[in-house]
């Protein structure tokens, strides 16, 4: 039996969710995303028992990774990221594997299954553990991530999401980088109820939606408010813990 724990840290208007997956056996855990108060997040770990086996980002954006470097300074673990995006922003750090599609990574006893979604980002990955699916920036219960940045692709994020809705399981449960309206943990034909991008029709339809500048726009308004210095950024606070599926 595996155990989620749902961190929230980072700028107050728009913060990031971080997870630590624990196997509730072998005390092996897995952190996904970690990013704004590392030592938070080292210290739930430890508090809890567990032994930090790997870090797995589901891409690169700044608001994911950056407290990668403290927390496995704190709690050595490799880092896993997929080769396409480490090659595009350039990433070659100690430590970090380049992780493929189809792959998965054994994180001591725990299971990650690895698909590449790009779209978002040039090699954006989902995660899948037991029944829960990670999906960083990738997919939210009411969207999808943003694709007018560099590296980004409507076009391919359309193949992305046609993807997981073909291949990802009605009850598995869904667990994003960022909250809008609604948080982690509604199952994957929840989100297709929801997500008005998993039934567009087209792929025209799809590209055009997403790509509407208003979105854009508004989004690069939160982006500017974001920094790690600003008194906004919120400290690390704790959901309830999640039981999942072995």
């Amino acid at each position: 039996m595996h155990k989620v724990l749902v961190g929230t840290a980072g700028p107050a208007h728009f913060p990031n969710f971080q997870y630590v997956i624990g196997d509730l056996e072998t005390r092996h855990a897995v952190v996904v995303d970690p990013a704004w108060d590392s030592e938070s997040i080292a210290r739930r770990i430890q508090r809890e028992g567990w032994s930090l086996q790997a870090v797995v980002l589901t891409h690169a954006h700044s608001d994911h990774v950056n407290g990668v470097a403290e927390l496995v300074d704190l709690l050595p673990a490799p880092v896993y990221l997929s080769g396409d995006e480490a090659a595009f922003y350039g990433l070659d750090d100690p430590g970090m594997v380049h992780c493929r599609d189809g792959e998965t990574v054994q994180a001591g006893s725990i299971d990650v299954g690895v698909m590449q979604t790009p779209g978002h980002t040039v090699g954006s990955c989902c995660f899948l553990v037991g029944d829960t699916l990670f999906v960083g920036d990738t997919l939210f219960p009411e969207g999808i991530g943003f694709t007018h940045f560099e590296g980004g692709s409507a076009s391919d994020l359309y193949d992305s999401v046609r993807r997981l809705d073909r291949e990802i399981s009605d009850d598995t449960k869904v667990h994003s980088g960022h909250r809008y309206r609604r948080g982690p943990g509604l199952t994957f034909a929840e989100v297709r109820r929801l997500n008005v991008y998993l039934n567009l029709s087209s792929r025209k339809e799809f590209v055009e939606f997403a790509s509407r500048r208003t979105v854009a726009t508004s989004h690069d308004r939160l982006l500017a408010k974001t920094s790690t210095t600003l008194p906004d950024v919120l400290s690390l606070t704790w959901g309830d813990g999640e039981f999942l599926g072995a």
